[in-house]
């Protein structure tokens, strides 16, 4: 008997020792991982106050970075002389800035930066820098031209340790103007002036290749889902695995038509704008949106933003998933000292919508805010940063019990900054101004959102200042 209880009090103190070492062992990788947390934060905050305090005549690359195919590698962004600066997964391309290139005819010289990678070590934490200077847009409140604003990014890859494991890369980014530059006008306390103005941009079923908002039918207005995943040029593609053109984010409000009321009280049945996505093939209006994934992840965003050129072999359902619209192109400011156009980084987006079979389940509807730009033969989607908190680059309204038992008017505060950073969000001459709209994965059957009919007025309702917002 006293073999025997020997034996179980060994095996006791084994299985207690065991826990015990798990909970040392958890324990040091957390308090690792906090280590390479916190290191990686001084070490991205010192390399950008280096680069903020490096003369501006300096603040170029020594040399072009390679393109790497590794995704997990920061260069995996560099596309020839261009970085894609504002994601990780090939959106706002912009020029690098490097010794040899060119801006306006000018050859580049005298940049000292080096764009590594270059390693570090911290202790017993360890890892990589990366280094980048491309030329941001300069709006007119700070600059007359476009070569006296840079932006820098800076990047951080951890060595892989077995201790505490190795995450992808972090990075931070800071914009770098010209001391020497002038504004091409002289603003009072805001960002291109002191005067707020609304300028409110209605959703419309009319694709953004029209040049205006057309009429609805008199009759049968009813028809499938439009593809919304290319640009304008493409046009109207409806019901097909195939890109199309945006609708329109038009500035006059249906009801602002000049026409009759009885008109109008004709024009107010809804129709169907999604008859190849039919839950319930009575009943159902608007434009009906499958679930997708989760807001943040990065294939939601993918389906925001980004020109697709090629059906979608992988998933033919995925223009059902997400739609987009585009404002006109912004005019050219007209004047002496005209100024851009600003958004503030308010607003508001209004939604009339209700569940697919109208019966009470949970909802989550995804929204992104993004400037698309055209350059050269270039397309770029730049999103607006949701400011959060927390920070992230898409917004989102999540009800337990979305609304079914009629339409009912939802609101999505908007409160947002540009490329990554806090503060006034410009809109250049030709740029439009872009709305994307999904179904969070955790919707089970999908939502309805109606609008463009003078009873039910979606909307996005935004801030300015600068120049007179279109419409």
């Amino acid at each position: 008997m006293t073999i025997v209880e020997v034996v179980v009090a060994g095996l006791i103190l084994v299985l207690g020792a065991l826990g015990v070492l798990g909970i040392v062992d958890a324990t040091t990788r957390n308090t690792f991982r906090a280590e390479q947390s916190q290191v990686v934060a001084n070490v991205l905050q010192g390399e950008i106050e280096v680069l903020r305090a490096t003369p501006y005549a300096e603040l170029a690359l020594t040399e072009l970075p390679v393109h790497s195919s590794d995704p997990e590698d920061p260069n995996s962004r560099v596309s020839s002389t261009s970085f894609f600066y504002t994601g990780r997964n090939g959106t706002g391309l912009k020029q690098l800035v490097y010794n040899g290139g060119t801006s306006e005819g000018e050859t580049i010289e005298g940049g000292t930066v080096e764009p590594g990678p270059s390693p570090f070590e911290v202790g017993d934490v360890k890892g990589t820098i990366n280094r980048y200077v491309v030329w941001d847009t300069c709006p007119a409140s700070l600059c007359a031209d476009g070569k006296h604003l840079r932006r820098v990014v800076v990047t951080v890859s951890l060595a892989d340790t077995g201790s505490g494991g190795a995450r992808r890369y972090q990075e931070v980014q800071g914009q770098v103007v010209d001391p020497q530059a002038e504004p091409s006008s002289f603003p009072s306390q805001e960002p291109g002036g002191n005067e707020t103005l609304p300028w409110i941009l209605w959703l419309t079923d009319t694709p953004c290749s029209e040049s205006a908002r057309q009429p609805q039918p008199w009759e049968d207005g009813n028809h499938p889902t439009h593809n919304t995943r290319a640009d304008c040029a493409q046009g109207l593609q409806e019901g097909v695995n195939a890109p199309g053109a945006p609708d329109l984010l038009w500035p006059v409000g249906p009801d602002d038509e000049e026409e009759e009321e009885e008109e109008k009280e004709e024009k107010k049945p809804t129709w169907d704008y999604a008859t190849d996505v039919e839950p319930q093939p009575e009943g159902d209006q608007g434009l009906q949106l499958l679930p997708g994934g989760e807001c943040g992840s990065t294939a939601m965003k993918d389906l925001a933003v980004g020109v697709a050129t090629e059906p979608d072999e992988a998933d033919p359902a995925t223009f059902q998933k997400v739609h987009r619209w585009l404002s006109p192109p912004i005019p050219e400011a007209e004047g002496e000292g005209a100024e851009d156009l600003l958004l503030t980084g308010t607003g508001t987006l209004t939604l009339w919508t209700r569940s697919i079979f109208e019966t009470p389940q949970k909802g989550r509807i995804c929204a992104w805010l993004f400037v698309r730009s055209y350059e050269e033969g270039t397309i770029t989607d730049t999103l607006a940063v949701n400011l959060g908190p927390p920070l992230s680059l898409h917004f989102e309204r999540f009800e337990t019990t979305w609304p079914s038992g009629g339409w009912d008017e939802l609101a999505l505060p908007l409160s947002f900054g540009y490329a990554e950073e806090g503060g006034a969000l410009p809109l250049s001459p030709d740029d439009r101004l872009g709305l994307a709209i999904a179904v969070g994965g955790d919707t089970p059957s999908g939502l309805q959102i109606l609008y463009d009919t003078p009873s039910r007025e979606s909307k996005l309702h935004l801030a300015t200042t600068g120049a007179e917002p279109p419409g």
